[in-house]
C-alpha cells in the first residue's frame, strides 16, 4: 500500500520517448512500453520531492476536480508504475 507521505521518484535510467504523438518509456531501448498521457503526466510528477498527497492535489488541480475525486486512480497508477519498477518510493523523513 502506498503511503500519502511517501515521495515517489522516477527510476534514474527510465527515459520517456514521444514518437509521433505516442508516448513510450524504456530503460535501455531493449524493452519499450507504451504509456498513456495521464500515467506519463503522473510519472513526470514523481521527482522524489513531492509527496503522493501533493501529486494527487496537483493532478486534481490540472483536471479541475477535487483531490478525493482523483485519489483512487492516481494511487492505482502509482501502484502499477511501482510494480513495473518505473518509480521508487522514499519515505518522508
Amino acid at each position: 500500500m502506498i503511503k500519502e507521505k511517501s515521495k515517489p521518484k522516477k527510476a534514474e535510467d527510465l527515459k520517456i520517448i514521444n514518437h509521433i504523438g505516442t508516448l513510450y518509456i524504456t530503460f535501455d531501448g531493449t524493452d519499450i512500453w507504451r504509456i498513456d498521457r495521464v500515467a506519463c503526466g503522473i510519472l513526470r510528477l514523481c521527482d522524489g520531492k513531492k509527496t503522493v498527497k501533493e501529486i494527487i492535489r496537483e493532478v486534481a488541480e490540472k483536471a479541475g476536480l477535487e483531490p478525493r475525486d482523483v485519489k483512487k486512480i492516481v494511487l492505482e497508477i502509482l501502484e502499477e508504475l511501482k510494480k513495473k519498477k518505473f518509480i521508487v518510493f522514499k519515505e518522508k523523513a
